[in-house]
């Protein structure tokens, strides 16, 4: 049986490798440059791995749905797939936003 203690560190472990992962930035040579196709494409790149990332994210919600016991656990971990979700879904739409601003240039 996994303590509270090491739960909340691994919960905590995890947030920090994803929340590390979602921070991203554009290569400095692209915007010293200003060259816009090539941050247009590096930003739609960048909307693809983030929706990529929330879809992994609603998998491992349906994986805690059904395989966590402990409703209190599930129910705070399903929380944190869910925010993360809309986080991920949020900044793909950003980058793409990004990306067709540049692909005007």
């Amino acid at each position: 049986m996994v303590s509270k203690a090491k739960y909340w560190v691994f919960i905590c472990s995890l947030l920090l490798a994803v929340l590390t992962g979602c921070a991203s930035s554009p290569p400095r040579d692209l915007i010293e440059r200003n060259n816009h196709a090539g941050l247009a494409s590096w930003y739609q790149e960048e909307a693809v791995h983030l929706r990529a990332r929330a879809e992994e994210m609603r998998e491992m919600e349906k994986d805690y749905e059904t395989r966590m016991t402990k409703p209190q656990q599930r129910s705070v971990l399903i929380q944190h797939c869910r925010n993360l979700v809309e986080k991920y879904t949020k900044a793909a739409a950003e980058a793409e936003a990004l990306a067709k601003l540049h692909a005007e240039q």
